[in-house]
């Protein structure tokens, strides 16, 4: 989860609302941190905005027609050809459009240089089987281990960019927010987001209908019956990891690189099925719990308040006192309300994201009222612990939060105590969300907990919350 810290929302701070946005088929984007929705360049083609569907896949099929172009011409990795295919692949990160796995702020990251070597070694292999089509760059994150969702979206929006800009402008202009000019999108006009430290940031926004929580080339399930259909592809992956017992998901990506790029046919096929398999992200089941997330922010909903005061000069117990009655309160929205719907999708459980975002908005509503500071995902040394309370130097308290599938036990005996140790405190919670899985695990990490308390030692309290299926409320007695 990126590091969320005061977020501000475009439709907040610009007065337009989340209505007026969603209307115009667009991302109401956090201005001050990156979203986790990522562009999926296999949708340009699908997108029901005609600049995004005609002009931005033109666009994107010219930067890398003429990208497998030099490749195809090139000689050698130090020729002319070879170096301007180089500069045609930017890899750097946009911070204007705010999606990806930045932290606060939206500043946008350059990536090592070996990952763009790869990347056109793979193309140029693509290309020598006799395949041209410029759409071969959106399935490096299939073939490649250092290529993310993030990457293939920065590529993506890098040669759309004028697409975009145009998109936001006219948006602007209808809904009379406020534009001015930016040298880097001659004849564009944007909207301009000033942070708390006075520095000016140009905002994009993006088309919903282009983003995925996952673009398809980066997750091997998504696809893996449709292109297992085909015998070639197949039996090519088969033999390859016949003699592995469970093979890791670098195996596997490796199985299928050698596979789709046994012959031209294969990766054409592999490339169709691809296309015919990827999905834009659906506000409907909201699967990261976003749309929650910014509805509850946008809102500022008083059934997700109270009004109680807390005596946070006393020191960290009070803190302590405050974030379990943040968590009680999340717990009681789950198991009495109708919170729980917001954690199921297609009758699975969410991924533990769409628990931690939403538990964020509503935390974020105590905090506020409260002049707490929370840091979700906040990196400590010990690794990213999901939030971190704070109110002055010395009161800190970590929340760790897991789905009773995962490593329950390893999150509460190791994982939880290296976070407490790296933010220097010895307060912690650890929240279990129950989905009807969670066995003997509960035992087991009670059982840790009265040991440590037998001896003396601090032990992290242990909140569970059912969030399995209930019947709606109005048919409870």
């Amino acid at each position: 989860m990126a590091k969320i810290k005061n977020p501000i929302l475009f439709s907040e701070y610009f007065g337009s609302t989340q209505a007026e946005i969603s209307k115009a088929g667009l991302i109401d984007p956090f201005l001050n941190v990156d979203t986790q929705l990522f562009i999926d360049p296999i949708l340009l083609e699908q997108s029901s905005n005609q600049i995004i569907s005609k002009d931005a896949l033109a666009s994107f099929r010219k930067r890398f027609e003429d990208f497998v172009r030099l490749l195809a011409i090139s000689e050698t990795e130090d020729d002319a050809a070879w170096k301007a295919a180089w500069r045609l692949l930017d890899l750097s990160e946009p911070p204007e459009n705010g999606l990806g796995f930045g932290g606060s702020g939206r500043s946008g990251n350059s990536r090592p240089h070996s990952v763009r070597e790869a990347i056109m070694r793979t193309a140029r292999q693509i290309i020598l089987l006799g395949a041209k089509d410029p759409e071969m760059i959106s399935l490096m994150g299939f073939f490649e281990e250092n290529v993310g969702p993030d990457m293939i979206s920065d590529m993506t929006t890098r040669a759309i960019q004028n697409e975009l800009a145009a998109i936001t402008e006219q948006f602007c202009r209808t809904q009379k927010i406020p534009v001015e000019s930016d040298p880097r999108f001659s004849g564009i006009d944007l909207p301009k987001f000033v942070d708390r430290s006075g520095q000016s940031k140009t905002i994009i926004l993006v088309p919903i209908d282009i983003v995925r929580d996952l673009p398809v080339a980066t997750d091997w399930s998504s696809i893996h019956d449709a292109v297992m259909a085909n015998a070639e592809i197949r039996d090519r992956v088969n033999r390859y990891l016949a003699s592995i017992i469970r093979p890791t998901v670098v195996q596997q990506k490796e199985a299928l690189r050698e596979a789709a790029l046994g012959s031209s046919v294969s990766f054409e096929y592999f490339l169709a099925a691809v296309k015919e398999h990827t999905k834009c992200y659906d506000p409907n089941t909201d699967a990261l719990g976003y749309y929650k997330l910014k509805k509850i922010l946008a809102e500022k909903s008083k059934e997700f308040r109270f009004e109680q005061k807390y005596e946070l000069s006393n020191g960290p117990d009070e803190l302590m006192k405050f974030v379990l009655d943040t968590v009680d309160a999340f717990k009681r929205h789950v198991e009495k309300g109708n919170l729980w719907e917001e954690l199921w999708i297609e009758g699975k459980p969410k991924k533990e994201r769409a628990a931690q975002l939403i538990y964020y908005a509503m935390a974020d509503c105590f905090c506020e009222a409260n002049d707490i500071d929370i840091s979700p995902e906040a990196n400590m040394g010990g690794g990213p612990v999901d939030f971190k309370f704070s109110k002055g130097y010395r009161s800190r308290v970590v929340v760790e939060m897991k789905r009773s599938s995962g490593t329950v036990l390893h999150g509460y005996k190791k994982q939880l105590e290296i976070y407490k140790d790296a933010s220097q405190t010895n307060y912690g919670i650890f929240v279990v969300i129950d989905f009807g899985d969670l066995g003997e695990k509960l035992t087991a990490i009670n059982e840790i907990r009265n040991d440590r308390l037998r001896i003396g030692e601090s032990a992290s309290e242990i909140v569970v919350m059912d969030a399995t299926k209930k019947m709606s409320a109005s048919k409870r007695h």
